[in-house]
Parts: C-alpha cells; structure tokens; sequence
C-alpha cells in the first residue's frame, strides 16, 4: 500500500480488498486516500486514476504521496498535462469507506444483513431501486425498477426466503422485493382511494411483519413473508400518521407513531392497545377497523383523541422517528422543526434532549455496548453521531456529504459497525464508524456563503461575500475580519456581487434573488444613484462583470449592457449560454457554452468567433473560465462528469484534462496561469507541466 504505482496500476478490486490490512501510518493514510475516490477507481483507467488519487492526497494534507503518486509512469502518456498543487478536505473523512453512486437523488435508505451477508439498499427520486455490499461496496444486481414516481419510503426485512425491501413510491404504490434475486415479489394495497404513506418493518410472534401507515387514518400490518394485500394481520385506528417507527418493549413488538400536533404515540402490534404514559394500557383504543371513525374531529378516538393521550407531547410537528433496527436500544428519537428528542420506550417519559437543528433523517443502534443516535441533519448540514448513555456526541459531525443528507440507516456487519446516508448530492456513502476520528475540522463562516468576489478599498485588499442570510460582508483578506457592519438592504439571498469602477470610484455591484439591486461606494458604503434600477434587474441577467474598469450585465444570451453609458456593447453571439467575459490580449472575450457539450469564444466588438469551437466534453458544461498561460489565451471547461478540459483558444489544441470526484461548479485561471477548480465542497489549484 504504499507503492504508488501498485495504487494506480493495481486492480481496484484486489487493492480495495486489502485496505481493510493497512497497518501504520503511512499505510493507513493511503488507505483513506484510496477510498475517497474508491467508487470511480473500479471503472477508471489509469490515467484517471492517477490524477484522482493524487488530488485525494492533497486533499488530505500528503503532499508527499500527491507528488509521488503524480510521477508514476504510465505507458503510451502524451507529454505535458496538470498537476495538483494542493486541495481542500472539506469533503473528507476518515471514516468512509465507499461512496456509492445513483443514478438519482437518493431520497431514502436501509440497510438488512442475512446470514452475514450485508446490503446497503437506497431508493431514488427517478423511482428505482439500488444496493450494494457495504463491506467491499461492489453493485448486487441491477436497478430494480417498479415505480413511476420516487420513492418515498424503504424498509428492510429477513424472511425464510431471504433479504426483502418494500419500497412506497409517490405514485401510491407498494412494492415487496427478494434482495438475493433483485426481483418483485410482491404488492401491497390499502384499498380504493387510500394511500400508504410511510412503512416499518417488526418481528411478531417470531415472524416479520409490514406495519403501514395511511391516509385512511388507520395503521395496518401485514404478513411479509407472504407479500400481498390479503395477508393483512391487524388494522390500529391512530389517526393522521406522519412519522413511523418500531421496537421491542419488555419482548412485545410496538409501533410508535408521529403525529401533525406533535404527540408520539406507542401501540402494542399484537393487540393492537395504545401504550399509556408508565406502562398503563387498560383504556387503549380498540383495534377494529370500525371505530376509526373521526366525529370528534380530534385525531381519531374521541374524548380528546390523542391530546387527552398525551403521551411524549413535543408540541410540533414530529416529522421524525427512528428506533433501533436490531431492537437492542430501548429508545425512541424524535424530531420536529425545532428540536430533537430521547424518550424512554418503555415509560414513554422524555429521558433527553432536546438537541437544536433541523434533523433530516435519524437512526439508532448500539456501538461498542452503548446506545447511539446518528442524526442526518438538513440544508446541507453534518451527520452528527451522539452517544446516547452520556448525552454527548462521541464522534464529531461527519462531513463528505455535499448537499442535505435525507437518510441514514446502520449494520454491523462481520463485526463492523457501519453508517449508511443518503442526499442531495446523488451519493450513497458507508462510513465505518469504528475508525478514530480526525483532530481538524473546517472553519465556520458567519452566515452560508453563496458569492464572493475580491477587490480593493483606500489600498486594503478585501473579500466580499453575500449569502443566503441577505447579508453581504466585507473581510480582510489578510486575516479574515470582519471590516465594519454588514451591508443589508436585501429581502433574500444574494445571488450576484461584482466589484467595479463608477464615476472614477469603487464600487459594489450586489441582486439578490428578488432581483433588488443595490449600487454601494465601496470606500464610503453609501449607495450611489443616478442609474435606474432597471438595469440592473432584467430576469435574463446571467451576471454582472467589469471589463475595463466598468459595469456591464451579461444575458444568457449573451448581450452586454453597459451600465454605465445606459446602451449595449458589442454584438451578440452565434451561441446562447453565457459562461464568462474576460479582456485578454486588448480584446473583449465572452465565453458561451452553458449546458452544452462545445464552449466557444467570442470576440465582444465583432461578434466573430475567436478560434475554433473547443470540444472534447461529453457531458453538459456546467462552468468556464478564460485565462493566459505563457502568454497565450486559454480556455478551460468543466462539466458535470466531474471533469476538466484546458484548450489554447486560438488553435483549439487541447492541453490537457484532468478528473474530479464531484461535478465542476466554478472556476478560474489565476494570472500566472494556474487553475482553480471549484468541484462539490472543495477547491484545487492545477498547475501545468
């Protein structure tokens, strides 16, 4: 493990076998380096498996191995090319052992383990079915389609004929599947007009059952080995249902539901009684169907329904819940928008909590004896990891993830715990959550960071950011601070910041996505006036730049508004998409090609095409920027396969590609001709041999 070459010209799947053997710390680190990219490693050629694993060594702080993985000699390698100088980490941790792509947003997933095999499965919003092996992360079988919407739910179970998933899409179906075999092998239905909304699974009287939660009100089980409508066991009048859990209380199954109002509620599945506050189920409500009736319009019940129930009230929405899948944590948590809560199963009493933050998603499980919460939480946020005996987190949050996190599920599988979570940014990733965690963690930033842009205020060299808090901020760019209040003005977040010269002065150009616009002295921090607003506030502005020292607005289209001489500049394009303008060798380039495979250049004054139509990407285009490099003006393309391609404008003569584990979302050649690459919640800078 640590011969590079062994690393870039191995076979990916004798190499990810051995991680699991690495021993001190060098081997260990290339260990961890190897498994952030692990996912494309299995399907990448060398060359591509070079560059990824010396970015992942950057990012990990090893620029040793970055460089030594660098050199290896790879046979039939054109001369020249890129190299990272160094990466962040953000994305990064330890303890992840596979990051597994969809081929959609991954809106929900489980993990089940039978006769000691594992399968981490996820459905997707596109409505199919994925799942892997959470040891050595290699695809089981092929997707498994059914749905005509997403999915909404997923649950896994362990019947005599094997692992099975029951999915519940948005098209209101139901569907059983045999994991072993990836096929249906079954369907289940509430009735006419009625839709099942959330799922669970629990062992009763030594066999596994689905318990449904649906818009009739009712909660019903069903048999699962015998996946159909007709094995319906037991139907619980319980109201409106808008969050689902299992357990095992003292050796009885129960479900425990969320409600609209707040209450979390625990029901017996045998006899189908309501579990009073301290144990006392004596004036439960009955189980029949026929009493699910709603006159009192109290949630179902009468007499106060769930109100006079009152059992673990959080007065909120409970749009979480999560017990332990093995049924070996005693403990329910809950969560509304607001706070997070620890309730004792077996009393229904409140025994934690609650915890701030908007918890996406939730699950608990016992890790080295102790009972632990792992909580997914919203807008892009960490997943947090609590030892739940001390109340105190024993992990810090775990980062990689690059956008909200919707799922979380756990395994222990051959004495391994393991995590699985789901989001936003298309990935499925395992994390082993036995690894020792890292000492360093990203910096916090005043509000979310949508803009930033440079510039220069009486000789001080500053930053300017602008977020979604409405705010834009100025900073020292030697050390961070903050310099003076923030502006404010804006009613939402601020999706365009140039920095320019009007009348001679400074001047910070700032729209939010109400399409306000504000005009500030950067100097004074007055706002200017004498142009209109509505200039500044067209729908079709892409973005603001400042060529030659002034303000111009560039459309998708690709016109160029001068705001300052209140007329259009230059002549539109032959190409829509607008990526970037830039004054290279006198003249004034625009950069087209947005979601287009082919990116072109410009020239602003003739609309003439400068240089050849630059291709190579096979995907959409989803940032550029042009630069020099030696002299010469270059332009570079990143696209949402995550690569990279660098062309010399004015021959179309590519120089080089370079690949990255996320989609490119920005970049930028610095003046000495290095790149800057934005992709998923990390930057690198490449440098050209």
């Amino acid at each position: 493990m640590t011969d590079p070459g062994w690393l870039v010209q191995g076979d990916p799947e004798q190499v990810l076998a051995a991680l699991d053997a690495a021993v001190g710390p060098e081997e260990v680190a290339a260990a961890a380096v190897y498994r952030a990219s692990g996912h494309v490693h299995r399907d990448a050629g060398t060359q591509v498996r070079r560059q990824l694993l010396a970015l992942d060594a950057a990012r990990y702080g090893n620029p040793g191995l970055a460089r030594s993985l660098a050199e290896v000699p790879l046979p039939q390698e054109a001369a020249g090319g890129w190299t990272v100088e160094w990466a962040t980490g953000t994305g990064l941790d330890a303890r992840l052992r596979y990051a597994l792509p969809a081929p959609a947003e991954v809106t929900a997933v489980a993990t089940v383990v039978a006769e000691g095999r594992g399968f981490a499965v996820a459905g997707c919003k596109d409505g199919t079915l994925h799942w892997w092996d959470p040891v050595t992360g290699r695809k089981l079988g092929q997707a498994a389609t059914g749905h005509t919407g997403a999915v909404r739910d997923l649950v896994t179970a362990v019947t005599d004929g094997g692992p099975v998933a029951v999915t519940c899409g948005s098209d209101g179906t139901v569907l059983a599947w045999d994991l072993a075999e990836g096929r249906p092998v079954g369907e289940y239905r509430a009735g006419d007009g009625v839709r099942i909304i959330s799922l669970a699974t629990a062992p009763v009287e030594g066999r596994p059952v689905l318990v449904a939660g649906c818009t009739d009100r009712l909660l019903r089980v069903w048999d699962l080995a015998v996946p159909g409508p007709t094995t319906e066991l037991l139907t619980i009048s319980t109201g409106h249902v808008h969050a689902l859990a299992t357990a095992v209380v003292d050796g009885r199954p129960v479900a425990v539901t969320g409600h609209p109002e707040g209450a979390v509620r625990r029901w017996d599945l045998i006899t189908g009684r309501e579990l009073r506050a301290g144990g006392n189920d004596e004036d439960s409500h009955p189980t029949a169907a026929d009493s699910s009736s709603d006159t009192d319009g109290d949630g179902g019940g009468g007499d106060g329904g769930m109100r006079r129930c009152g059992t673990m009230e959080v007065e909120a929405m409970t749009h979480v819940l999560a017990t332990d899948p093995a049924f070996e944590c005693p403990l329910v948590i809950s969560a509304n928008s607001y706070a997070t809560y620890i309730w004792d199963l077996a009393t229904g009493d409140q025994v934690g909590g609650p915890g701030g933050g908007f918890a996406q998603a939730a699950t608990l499980t016992v890790l080295r004896g102790r009972p632990t919460a792992i909580v997914g939480f919203g807008l892009g946020g960490p997943v947090a990891v609590w030892d739940l005996s001390t109340r105190e987190r024993s992990h810090r949050p775990l980062t990689g993830h690059q956008g909200t996190v919707r799922g979380a599920a756990t395994a222990v599988v051959q004495g391994r715990h393991l995590a699985v979570t789901g989001g936003d940014d298309r990935s499925v990733r395992i994390w082993d959550l036995g690894q020792e965690e890292s000492d360093s963690r990203p910096a916090g930033a005043a509000g979310p960071v949508q803009r930033v842009t440079t510039g220069v205020v009486d000789g001080r060299s500053v930053i300017i950011t602008g977020g979604s808090d409405t705010e834009v901020r100025i900073l020292d760019i030697h050390d961070g601070g903050q310099l003076g209040e923030p502006l404010t003005g804006h009613t939402a977040a601020v999706s365009m910041l140039t920095v320019g010269t009007v009348e001679g002065r400074p001047a910070l150009l700032t729209r939010d996505r109400h399409v306000r616009a504000q005009v500030r002295d950067l100097a004074t921090r007055e706002e200017l006036h004498g142009l209109t607003t509505s200039e500044y506030t067209s729908p079709s502005i892409r973005f603001f730049a400042a060529p030659e020292g002034r303000f111009v607005a560039v459309t998708s289209e690709g016109r160029v508004w001068d705001l300052a001489a209140h007329a259009w500049m230059g002549v539109q394009p032959q190409q829509r998409g607008a990526l970037a303008l830039e004054t290279l060798e006198g003249r004034n380039l625009l950069l087209t090609g947005d979601r287009t495979e082919t990116v072109q250049l410009w020239d602003l004054a003739t609309g003439e095409r400068f240089g050849p139509p630059l291709t190579g990407h096979t995907a959409e285009v989803s940032a550029g920027a042009a630069g020099t490099l030696d002299g010469r003006t270059v332009v570079a393309a990143g696209s949402i396969d995550g690569t990279v391609h660098v062309w010399h404008a004015a021959t179309g003569q590519q120089l080089g590609t370079y690949a990255f584990p996320s989609p490119i979302g920005g970049l930028a050649v610095a003046p000495d001709g290095q790149l800057v690459v934005c992709f998923g919640s990390d930057i690198a800078v490449l440098t050209h041999r």
